[in-house]
């Protein structure tokens, strides 16, 4: 079976991307290059086609769809999303995603594009056999673009003047364009994601290009995607998020809804709380060489821990990781060896969010 193609596939032609495949689908990896687009998005802004992600429509009892979420829903008001996680039984994380309350018994779920079928089945599983609850895949039908960076609000502001007053995690309707406009992102930036019919991504994509032609707005692909969010500290599934690890070990506890009574893997999150973690997720600064996926750190000799993703950060101008540490070793400030290519290269534990908008470590 061929590749999948997202709506705005030709257009990236046109603009001469660099495409691979990704999670199934042929995307942009890079226009005018990596470190260009990862700048961009740092200093005026940046648009990212990220269509290919999967979205979950689902109509009835909230309490049915609240279950399989670690926020709680209940809470989270319409027009108004959240960051949440899908949990197995064993408190590993079946997927990260995002999380829109279209109306008070209506939600979109949008998924990590790898784990589309996966996260469906995970869910049909835990809904009721029988009532009136719509739920549906409907990944194909829209498309998702995001404009990320400082001057992302004022290309918005040009056709959508409601999107300046929303705040974070907030989202608008536009029904006369059968649009979702959200204020969220993957980037560590101010930005927006914008959702509608799957044959309108390039009528707005030029549309967004023409307003931020002045803004320097720039396209740009999975490669800036993920230098930005691994600044940012934010997590890639496969990477710092699996199914053997906890919220808990990833240190995104902050997506637990503690009082929420019941959801999946929450007892077995409970025991681990009691019970203490062995490993953490941490960041790490290094000098003198590139940390990447799989490799290998120390402390005074001993292996405690592993990194799982690394760059040498375009904007921070320096060689950063995160990756998962024995609890003891997991501490700020501890001095760690990094195994590159058969060297060990000095480093440090620090905060995994390198970058946060106005302040750096």
């Amino acid at each position: 079976m061929g590749l999948k193609r997202t709506s705005l596939y030709e257009v990236h032609k046109t603009l001469g991307a660099k495409l691979v495949e990704f999670a199934g689908f042929e995307m942009p990896l890079q226009y005018s290059g990596i470190i260009d687009e990862h700048m961009a998005v740092r200093t005026s802004a940046g648009m990212f086609d990220v269509s290919h992600m999967g979205e979950f429509y689902y109509k009835g009892d909230i309490d049915a769809i609240n279950m399989v979420v670690t926020v709680d829903l209940t809470k989270l008001e319409p027009l108004k999303a959240a960051y949440t996680m899908l949990l197995n039984e064993s408190g590993g994380v079946v997927d990260d995603l995002i999380v829109y309350r279209l109306s008070p018994d209506e939600v979109l779920l949008v998924v990590n594009a790898a784990n589309i079928e996966k996260d469906f089945q995970h869910i049909l599983n835990y809904l009721p056999k029988e009532g009136s609850h719509v739920f549906e895949n409907v990944s194909d039908k829209w498309f998702d673009i995001a404009v990320q960076g400082p001057k992302a609000v004022d290309i918005l502001k040009t056709y959508f003047p409601q999107v300046v007053d929303l705040a974070a995690f907030g989202f608008v309707s536009v029904p006369e364009h059968g649009l979702i406009i959200s204020r969220t992102g993957y980037t560590g930036e101010d930005g927006f994601e914008v959702y509608g019919p799957m044959e309108e991504a390039p009528t707005w994509w030029n549309k967004f290009m023409d307003a931020g032609s002045s803004l320097c707005l720039k396209p740009a692909g999975l490669g800036a995607r993920d230098t930005l969010r691994i600044e940012a500290g934010l997590p890639l599934y496969g990477h710092e998020l699996n199914e053997e690890t906890s919220p808990l070990e990833s240190n995104y506890a902050f997506v637990i809804d503690w009082d929420k009574p019941q959801f999946i893997g929450r007892e077995a999150l409970v025991k681990q709380k009691e019970s203490g973690i062995q490993k953490k997720l941490m960041g790490l600064e290094i000098t003198g060489g590139i940390a990447r996926e799989g490799y290998k750190v120390f402390s005074e000799g001993e292996e405690v821990g592993v990194v799982t993703s690394g760059t040498m950060a375009p904007f921070l101008k320096k060689s950063i990781a995160m990756a998962f540490l024995r609890v003891d070793k997991a501490k700020i400030g501890t001095p760690v060896e990094v195994q590159i290519h058969g060297q060990m290269v000095p480093g440090k534990v620090v905060s995994k969010m390198f970058y946060k908008r106005g302040k750096t470590q």
